[in-house]
């Protein structure tokens, strides 16, 4: 339960309902059983939303106090030191920002500066081995994890990442998220930084973009305004070809990364869509948070972070599959895996299962019931 009310407080902060975040989060930290990274976390959060310099700083110190060796948390308080000094000559160089390692940062409030002392080719991947060809990813975590998009990877749960300069390394999938087209890759490579993004949650109508592939090509066009009703992640844009299968990272005029490029298109034109920054991060955020409350596995069917895998049972929850570890192994009925599995639910009289319905389609089969074919347990 304390775990559980550390996420709806944050995501009830995503979400704009301040005072219920910062209530569900102190409920989390009054518990005293949340492991000293969490407590962090949380600490991180609550100064985000706080007003008052001093109380601000008391939350930082709180942070570094639980996990000395937080960088967020010391970054952050640094920011807010420096931020109280007189403002530094006009003729000084501006530090390049470089977002923390800490899992779970508040995305669209934190203050980013500008500079163009980073190489972009360091920050860029080549996947290779995805049913649709090589695509590109980006480094999205300094610890080694790459956004890409569902397209590239597939139904595959490892591939092939090759990095600036020729190195490669073997790729895993983490998890996937179908529904924004993305995939988070992780390779055994650290980063001093990732790329800087906007402060803005969102890209301006006829914003100047330019797509960049891991071999280095640099596509250009524009954010596409439509009187569509959009849903915030994604960016309409006016490309309409890429160079490889998707994956590229956006960058706006500023070289600030904006998003990703995807594959989809509109129902009645050929121009494409990317994913933005803000929610790439912000499943980042979620996949980081469940990591960190218990084993999970991914499953390459359908994208999911699977809690039976995790406990070491064969089947996916979600979708009924094969999880990758025991495609090879035998498998037979196990009665402590029916509580993940909810084998006590509805049955689906198409397939048989009783792995339960999802906007009114079986997890397992995917098909809609038929009128009277709904068992009761």
């Amino acid at each position: 339960m304390t775990y559980r009310s550390l996420e709806l407080g944050i995501t009830a902060l995503q979400a704009g309902s301040t005072a219920e975040g910062a209530r569900l989060i102190r409920i989390a930290l009054k518990s005293g059983k949340l492991t000293d990274d969490l407590r962090a976390i949380a600490y991180l959060w609550l100064a985000e939303i706080e007003t008052d310099p001093t109380q601000k700083r008391a939350y930082y110190n709180e942070a570094l106090s639980a996990e000395p060796n937080n960088q967020e948390a010391r970054q952050r308080l640094a920011r807010l030191l420096s931020s109280q000094l007189p403002p530094m000559p006009e003729t000084t160089s501006p530090q390049a920002h470089t977002l923390g390692t800490t899992m779970l940062q508040p995305v669209a409030s934190q203050p980013i500066i500008h500079s163009a002392s980073y190489n972009i080719a360091d920050h860029v991947a080549n996947i290779i081995g995805g049913p649709n060809g090589p695509g590109t990813g980006f480094f999205v975590s300094p610890d080694g994890i790459l956004a890409t998009t569902r397209f590239v990877v597939g139904s595959s749960d490892r591939l092939t990442v090759e990095l600036h300069m020729g190195r490669q390394l073997t790729g895993y999938v983490l998890r996937a998220y179908p529904e924004y087209d993305l995939a988070f890759i992780q390779v055994d490579h650290r980063m001093d930084g990732i790329l800087p993004i906007p402060p803005m949650p969102r890209v301006a109508d006829e914003a100047p973009l330019v797509a960049v592939t891991y071999a280095g090509e640099m596509q250009r066009a524009r954010q596409r305004p439509t009187r569509r009703a959009l849903a915030s992640q994604w960016i309409p844009t006016t490309f309409t070809n890429l160079a490889d299968t998707g994956g590229d990272p956006i960058f706006d005029e500023h070289n600030y990364l904006v998003g990703m490029m995807t594959r989809n298109t509109g129902r009645q034109s050929m121009y494409l869509y990317g994913v933005h920054i803000v929610a790439i991060r912000r499943c980042l955020e979620t996949l980081q948070l469940e990591a960190q409350m218990e084993a999970r596995i991914y499953c390459p069917s359908c994208g999911g972070h699977s809690r039976a895998g995790g406990a070491g049972f064969a089947y996916c929850e979600s979708c009924g599959s094969v999880l990758p570890p025991a495609l090879h192994m035998p498998r037979y009925p196990i009665p402590q895996a029916e509580s993940y599995y909810a084998t006590g639910g509805a049955q689906c009289m198409r397939c048989g299962a009783r792995v339960g319905f999802y906007k009114g389609r079986c997890l397992r089969c995917g098909q809609p019931p038929q009128t009277g074919t709904l068992t009761p347990p």
